[in-house]
């Protein structure tokens, strides 16, 4: 069976490819059959995929808003991860309306946050077109895996709130997450001997994405 994860939010440099990447490659691991549609014009899991990695993570890139559709449907089992671009657009549209499961990525900060708002903005009106419920979750990211700052706790406290559905696991920061794009493999690929802290960032990942499959 089919699952559609968009990652969404209108702010760049939110942490949607990382977010997207990192989800995949755990799935993936996980022996699941998985394709990431690259939507963001930056194309760094295109890149990504010209690299070295052997993981079986397919990914597409050729599209834009009149194939956005085709392509999820052609697609017909496993994850499919749709990592879009960071501003409100017909394409953004429609992959949001196509989804199971939409993943709001914000940074601890007052920004992101508002930027994150605008999202779930845009997904109620998706829900107001599809005639159905779009579920979706707020994940922070870039976050201090020992600490949580002031203005992270202040951003939990505000989204816990207003009701919105927040993660309770984080994408923290790690080296692991960044080196999976400098040096294009997966994070059971990089050499715990090179790369600082990477058990913690793989267990970091797999508590994300159980709680994503959950």
């Amino acid at each position: 069976m089919k699952k559609v994860i968009s990652v969404a939010n209108r702010k760049g440099g939110a942490g949607k490819s990382t977010t997207s990447l990192v989800m995949g490659q755990v799935l993936s691991k996980y022996g699941q059959k998985v394709t990431i549609i690259d939507g963001d014009p930056n194309k760094a899991i295109s890149r990504w995929r010209g690299g070295k990695s052997t993981q079986e993570i397919e990914v597409i890139d050729n599209l834009n808003e009149a194939s956005i559709i085709r392509y999820i449907n052609s697609i017909s089992d496993g994850y499919v991860i749709v990592d879009l671009e960071g501003v409100a657009s017909r394409l953004v549209s429609r992959a949001i309306a196509r989804s199971d499961l939409v993943i709001v990525p914000v940074q601890p900060s007052t920004l992101d946050a508002n930027e994150a708002a605008k999202t779930i903005s845009l997904i109620t009106e998706e829900e107001e077109v599809v005639g159905h419920v779009i579920p979706f979750k707020v994940i922070l990211t870039r976050t201090n895996p020992m600490i949580a700052t002031r203005i992270e706790r202040r951003i939990r406290k505000n989204l816990s709130e207003v009701g919105l559905p927040l993660m309770k696991n984080q994408l923290n920061e790690r080296v692991a997450f960044k080196s999976i794009f400098e040096r294009r493999l997966s994070l059971y690929e990089l050499d715990q001997n090179d790369v600082n802290g990477l058990p913690a960032a793989i267990k970091n990942a797999d508590n994300v994405v159980r709680e994503i499959m959950a």
